[in-house]
């Protein structure tokens, strides 16, 4: 009866005259309609309620003509709701912000309202102006963000919950908007592999010093990066030499490197570190190394000397290999005519003979040597004179007399004697002089 908060006025006897008085009962009064929404309905006796109040009169209520009137009310007020925001979505970095979509994409991230009558189910999918983001706006980066109801949405919640609860029968006040949900957007996974720059390798010429580093040198490697948002850049400018390392083929990290050969650079933990840090939309991972070459210095190495023979033998002994002082001359090296061995007297080049010259390199693998020739040797002519007896088959008498000199040359005063018992046919003489010629020669 509290509820109803009503009385009546009406005084009535029993059949012995005495006053009675009616104790109501919830059963006793009646509502006037449906009083589910928001209004005021009038309060009545029940059909109950008459029929207690008539039996207190005896008679069943014969002795007195009834009329009941009611001017109590009961009154249904606006109940108050709260909205309460929670749940969680994710995506990929993309370069683009947020959008509302992209928040419901999941279907985790709900408002529930709590209301008398309210279920599990009632809840409500936000839309554009209903929350607002702790960064103050939409985020684009990598992070995880904060949602929350925002004030200048409870037009579209209140209607939201007008759905469930009837037009009026529930309010939806600022300090009700509760909770809060979170969006994350996850690193985009990037590949980056350090490769060889279009220009060329990264190097330099033999000099004897420790090679170093230089990120600012023309020739210095690039990134390949696969995996970037459109528009986007890779992101090296705070990458130092400090942020490389030397390292062998295999990736093993070696010294700096002083010796012609080929060698790479590849990025040291915290080189990988540094750039992940400066490419923080991006989960990095990194291969390959850039190629760096030192090349072999240039030096001149001629061969000098001569040799006079008749005989194409070469003797080492008059030839020599004149070098920088930066090289090295192995012991044991052997000689060559330079177009092969000649058949004819004449004026040759000497070089090194090509094992003599893979020993001379392999000594001197920082240099590439410019071999050269000075050295000659000159293969002399050799004059044969014999004597023959035409009348026994130019059967040869007497010694063999040889004759050596430069081809091309003449010698005078030969000084030839016959044999002993001979003389020359007739029309014949001696000769006192004869020309080298080129090849060999005999005089009969």
């Amino acid at each position: 009866m509290n509820k109803y908060n009503v009385t009546y006025d009406a005084t009535v006897y029993s059949a012995d005259g005495e006053a009675q008085t009616l104790k109501l009962t919830a059963d006793d009064l009646q509502i006037v309609g449906n009083a589910t929404n928001v209004g005021t309905y009038q309060v009545k006796l029940s059909q109950a309620g008459q029929e207690k109040l008539k039996q207190l009169t005896g008679n069943n209520g014969a002795n007195y003509k009834w009329t009941f009137k009611t001017t109590a009310n009961y009154i249904v007020t606006a109940a108050t709701a709260d909205a309460k925001l929670n749940g969680s979505n994710q995506k990929t970095f993309d370069g683009t912000a947020v959008t509302t979509a992209q928040v419901n994409s999941n279907g985790q991230i709900l408002v529930h309202f709590t209301f008398p009558g309210s279920t599990t189910e009632s809840t409500y999918a936000l839309q554009d102006g209903d929350y607002i983001w702790n960064a103050g706006s939409a985020p684009v980066n990598d992070g995880t963000y904060t949602i929350k109801l925002s004030a200048n949405g409870i037009v579209n919640l209140q209607k939201a919950l007008n759905q469930y609860a009837g037009q009026g029968n529930v309010t939806l006040d600022a300090e009700d908007l509760l909770g809060s949900a979170t969006y994350t957007i996850k690193q985009k996974d990037l590949n980056v592999v350090l490769d060889g720059n279009s220009k060329g390798a990264d190097g330099k010429t033999y000099d004897g010093q420790p090679a170093t580093i230089n990120t600012q040198a023309t020739n210095f490697g690039v990134f390949t990066p696969t995996g970037l948002v459109s528009g986007e850049m890779l992101n090296t400018a705070n990458l130092a030499a400090g942020d490389y390392e030397w390292v062998d083929a295999n990736g093993k990290p070696i010294s700096a490197p002083t010796n012609a050969g080929t060698y790479y650079i590849a990025l040291t933990a915290k080189g990988l570190k540094k750039l992940q840090d400066d490419n923080p939309n991006y989960a990095v991972s990194e291969s390959g190394q850039f190629t760096y070459v030192i090349s072999p210095a240039e030096e001149n190495v001629t061969i000098s000397g001569s040799q006079e023979s008749t005989v194409p033998v070469i003797d080492g002994t008059n030839f020599k290999v004149n070098v920088p002082t930066a090289i090295t001359v192995p012991a044991g090296l052997t000689y060559e005519f330079a177009n092969g061995i000649p058949a004819e007297s004449g004026v040759y080049v000497i070089n090194l003979t090509p094992e003599s010259i893979t020993a001379l390199e392999k000594a001197n693998p920082n240099y590439k040597l410019n071999i050269s020739s000075k050295a000659k040797f000159t293969l002399d002519a050799t004059l044969t004179i014999e004597f023959e007896d035409t009348q026994e088959g130019n059967k040869q008498v007497g010694q063999t007399i040889t004759k050596s000199g430069v081809a091309g040359s003449t010698v005078d005063n030969l000084d030839l004697k016959l044999p002993e018992n001979y003389e020359l046919a007739p029309d014949q003489e001696l000769p006192t002089s004869s020309d080298f010629r080129r090849s060999k020669e005999t005089d009969r």
